[in-house]
């Protein structure tokens, strides 16, 4: 009698505690299941993200480099392209609203240190009393930023730049030379920046090359570069104006080299 007591007690006391395992058990699998397929989701949605990114940028720089091809297109149609047809070619482009991230399009020429006097002379009399090219130093070719457009408080201080005397920005030009096509420089600090929410920067080229002349081979786009059409570009304000709204939801890192 005190058996069959004993075995209901402990019967008693170990059928709900099985149950209440068993449900344990059942939710721990379905909590675990829907935890699995919330991560295969939002590996999904972070893959599609990253691809989606990746296109943007590709598609966007493209864009740039036709902006590029356009204007080389302004020089390979004239001699002489003055400054105040070049500022009006940028201005048709609406760079803010079309192009955002664009600090402006410019144009590099190649300045011979014989030719170099001459030429500051003939800037200084379009109205640029102050303009010379910099950094000072003697150096067989000099490159001087003549125009580029917008002219505003930023761009001006790259005003008669030479960016062929800075390394990273040498090689992207001497690459661009070379090769005939857009080449993209290294991170760089642009000489626009003012010391106040400075950011990372970078630079495209397409080589200029003289009118009427055959340039297929290295050796003669070497010997016909007149300059370079460009696009500086700062960091933060390119990767804003890709993505708008749907920047908070990823965070994404770019790294040079």
């Amino acid at each position: 009698m005190r058996i069959t007591k004993y075995i209901h007690f402990n019967l008693s006391i170990a059928l709900p505690l099985l149950t209440l395992l068993i449900t344990l058990l059942i939710t721990y699998q379905a909590f675990n299941t829907a935890n699995i397929e919330l991560e295969k989701k939002t590996q999904t949605y972070f893959d599609f993200r990253v691809r989606e990114a990746t296109s943007l940028i590709n598609n966007r720089m493209h864009i740039y480099e036709q902006v590029l091809q356009g204007a080389r297109g302004l020089f390979m149609a004239s001699k002489n392209i003055t400054r105040n047809e070049f500022k009006q070619y940028v201005a048709t482009l609406n760079l803010a609203k079309n192009y955002t991230g664009i600090q402006g399009v410019g144009y590099s020429l190649i300045v011979p240190s014989a030719n170099k006097p001459q030429h500051v002379a003939s800037i200084r009399s379009e109205g640029f009393p102050e303009y010379t090219i910099w950094p000072e130093g003697q150096r067989d070719i000099y490159t001087s930023i003549t125009y580029l457009e917008p002219f505003d408080y930023r761009n001006q201080r790259a005003f008669g730049y030479d960016m062929f005397s800075e390394p990273m920005r040498h090689a992207a030009m001497q690459k661009a030379i070379d090769t005939g096509h857009a080449q993209l420089s290294g991170k760089i600090k642009l000489v626009q920046e003012t010391g106040e929410q400075d950011q990372a920067g970078f630079l495209m080229y397409l080589p200029i090359y003289q009118n009427g002349t055959n340039n297929d081979t290295l050796l003669e786009r070497q010997e016909h570069i007149l300059g370079w059409v460009y696009s500086p570009f700062r960091m933060n304000d390119l990767m804003n104006g890709l993505f708008g709204e749907q920047a908070d939801d990823l965070d994404i890192h770019i790294y040079d080299g």
